[in-house]
């Protein structure tokens, strides 16, 4: 599967997403678990007067990410290869986290949420999407 048949096929769920982050014109945010950086890219479209940045611990998917990002013009927007469970990030640097199934593969969600929690300003916002468990989800059944 090509990286943008991954994007095309949770289009449908990207609309739930960025209802709940509500990404103002001049957020800071914080994308984890970019990818390609899909979601990273449409917070940039939303935050048109604030910056965005996506990581991800794939470099190849940091790299598209990049690649896309300066096709599409986005001045706004960076990427690094980065595990949010312990990279350094700046102390209060994002007014909101978004995370659209990258949260869900920490190996210590417990150090992984505080260092995010670190990241957010006081009174930041987190909103992630996961998968619910597979007994309650057509996606993993209908490939079972």
């Amino acid at each position: 599967m090509e990286l943008f048949d991954y994007d095309a096929e949770l289009r449908l769920h990207n609309v739930h997403l960025r209802a709940a982050a509500g990404v103002g014109v001049r957020d800071r945010v914080l994308d984890i678990g970019c990818g390609a950086g899909g979601t990273t890219r449409e917070a940039a479209r939303d935050a048109v007067e604030g910056a965005v940045l996506g990581v991800d611990v794939s470099e190849v998917m940091v790299e598209q990410a990049r690649r896309t990002s300066v096709e599409e013009g986005l001045g706004n927007v960076g990427f690094e290869v980065a595990d949010a469970q312990g990279h350094p990030f700046a102390a209060g640097a994002f007014d909101l986290c978004i995370s659209r199934f990258g949260v869900m593969f920490f190996v210590d969600p417990v150090a992984a949420f505080r260092n995010i929690g670190r990241a957010l300003r006081p009174g930041g916002r987190l909103v992630v999407m996961v998968w619910q468990g597979s007994e309650h989800n057509e996606w993993v059944t209908v490939f079972r």
